[in-house]
């Protein structure tokens, strides 16, 4: 029997956790023959979310970290433990289509290449868009396509795009596998990026998919707010994903362009600058990093 495994990763979830599975459990089968899982890895949470998963969802595989482990490492532990012919990756503070499994099932079934696919994610129920595709920009700034744009069908035709969020994405178990999981020096953010960028340089496909929707309610997220600790986050991830996917060359030229064109407050600047030179062993390996300058 082929099997579909969701994964959820929590870290004190319990606002969004319970709509988020149940929302899972309520998913439309494409397939009799198809095997659901849903997993939940916890990332030691300190409110209730364990509780409410544990009295309230017992059809739903549990794995509890002693730690918080980030977002790719927590995933991994799923990934690695669960085999499974598909996987999902959703956030806890996503509600999933009822329609969302079969669409991303279709598309795998039709498209053999077919190995990373995302969704037409929403804020919400506010009827704006968050995400339709995604793209990376020469020095590794990324950007949705649609985001904040009121849906009127122009997203509607399926793309093949540089990435897809990781709020809500599927992909291949034997991909996954053959990609070595996600990389665990990302601890937030620009995991599922460099998943994509892999995918394609082994020859798969990564794909928007419009008919797997998602509703994504930002409370629970970081990036929702542009603070000090989500750009703190954001950037130190993204240096990394520059170093390891990205020729250094073109990424300085974009880089230097875009802190000279639009990053003018001073603040943000010295924040860049200790993103950069935080990461010891990265700048070590990557020498070219210590180059620019904020």
């Amino acid at each position: 029997m082929p099997t579909f495994t969701i994964i959820f990763v929590t870290y004190n979830s319990s606002a969004t956790i319970s709509s988020a599975l149940r929302a899972a459990l309520a998913l439309d089968l494409p397939d009799p023959s198809l095997q659901l899982r849903i997993a939940v890895v916890d990332n030691c949470s300190q409110d209730t979310t364990l509780f409410i998963l544990t009295q309230y969802f017992p059809e739903v595989l549990i794995f509890s970290n002693e730690r918080n482990l980030g977002f790719a490492a927590a995933n991994n532990v799923a990934l690695q433990r669960l085999p499974s012919d598909y996987f999902g990756l959703v956030n806890p503070d996503v509600r999933l289509d009822r329609g969302w499994l079969a669409a991303l099932w279709r598309a795998f079934e039709a498209d053999r290449q077919l190995g990373v696919a995302g969704s037409k994610i929403f804020f919400g129920q506010s009827g704006l868009l968050q995400h339709a595709g995604a793209i990376i920009r020469p020095n590794g700034l990324t950007y949705h396509l649609g985001a904040g744009e009121r849906d009127q069908g122009q997203y509607d035709a399926p793309r093949e795009v540089d990435y897809v969020m990781g709020a809500a994405l599927a992909l291949r178990g034997d991909l996954a596998e053959r990609l070595g999981y996600l990389h665990t020096g990302y601890f937030m953010y620009f995991e599922e990026t460099e998943l994509c960028v892999q995918a394609r340089r082994s020859g798969y496909r990564v794909r928007y998919i419009p008919e797997a929707v998602a509703y994504h309610d930002e409370r629970h997220s970081l990036s929702g707010k542009p603070s000090a600790r989500y750009l703190w986050r954001y950037h130190r991830s993204r240096y990394r994903f520059a170093a390891r996917n990205l020729e250094a060359r073109a990424f300085c030229r974009a880089e230097r362009a875009w802190l000279r064109e639009s990053v003018r407050d001073v603040r943000y600047r010295l924040l860049l600058s200790a993103a950069r030179l935080s990461q010891v062993r990265l700048w070590l390996r990557y020498r070219w990093l210590l180059t620019l300058r904020a």
